[in-house]
């Protein structure tokens, strides 16, 4: 949907329908649509309904991952070379890497994380993920099962906050433990924050063999920007976009977030129509 049809929709709806959200768990998300709704001019039709208010009013887990935190449960011995041994030999492997840290705290994340100045953290961490990524590998080639890696994912967190040094030995032990597909088609991909990008590392990225990388940049509002506490110029997003290409990165993707604080729907269509001017080659929203 465009933001004209975006636009249309709001003023359609029936803001009308009440917030079906477990406000002390998202109390922010809550704010954020009546903040909204009023900037758009509707915030007269807005209807509280109190019982359903008080129905969703506990704590609930967050759907952008399956299965969700809910499912997740401590995993008995020998249950997770069983669940291994029961996947398809011929399927190809995708990873996941968790990098936890980030220098700074954006308000709107609910990404499991770790808000640190401290860098030296990252050495005991990488340590326990070596370990981890052996100790994955020996299960699937115990149950005949270590086929090839077509994906990989760096997320986080804030992946850069590894050193590129740290980075390196990563990858390497990722590529020591499996057999990566040399396909086309395969997606070595990264998490970016452009403000954590020391000169050298998209170099070492694509040295090592990403090929796509995923900016945040959630809105380019200095305002927004500045309450969520992720001010970064649209400059910066320019500058290590164009040095992306540069290196020769196959795909580009930027994240943005609709529903920040002081978010209003003409500002929002800015932030969409200077992304695009950018071209990246996918947008997620």
């Amino acid at each position: 949907m465009g933001l004209d049809g975006l636009h249309s929709a709001v003023q359609r709806s029936p803001a009308c329908k009440p917030l079906q959200i477990p406000l002390n768990c998202r109390p922010f998300f809550g704010i954020v649509r009546d903040h909204a709704l009023w900037e758009a001019g509707m915030s007269e039709h807005l209807h509280w309904d109190p019982l359903l208010i008080q129905r969703y009013n506990r704590a609930g887990p967050r759907y952008t991952s399956y299965p969700t935190a809910l499912e997740f449960a401590p995993v008995a011995a020998g249950q997770e070379a069983q669940i291994l041994a029961q996947r398809e030999a011929s399927r190809p492997l995708s990873l996941y890497v968790h990098i936890p840290f980030c220098a700074h705290l954006c308000y709107y994340c609910a990404c499991n994380k770790i808000v640190t100045k401290k860098r030296g953290q990252a050495a005991d961490y990488l340590d326990v993920l070596k370990r981890e990524i052996h100790q994955k590998a020996a299960l699937l080639r115990a149950a005949g099962r270590l086929s090839v890696v077509e994906q990989v994912h760096f997320g986080g967190g804030t992946p850069t906050f590894f050193s590129d040094a740290q980075l390196s030995e990563l990858w390497q032990c990722l590529r020591e433990a499996f057999e990566f597909s040399t396909a086309q088609t395969a997606d070595f991909s990264i998490e970016i924050d452009p403000r954590e990008l020391r000169p050298t590392t998209l170099a070492t990225l694509k040295t090592l063999g990403f090929n796509r990388l995923s900016f945040g940049v959630q809105d380019i509002d200095p305002v927004v920007q500045k309450a969520v506490n992720r001010v970064q110029p649209l400059a910066l997003v320019q500058s290590v976009m164009q040095a992306a290409r540069r290196l020769g990165f196959g795909s580009i993707n930027i994240d943005l977030i609709y529903g920040l604080p002081h978010q209003t729907v003409p500002g929002f269509a800015q932030t969409v129509a200077a992304i695009l001017a950018l071209q990246p080659d996918r947008l997620s929203v």
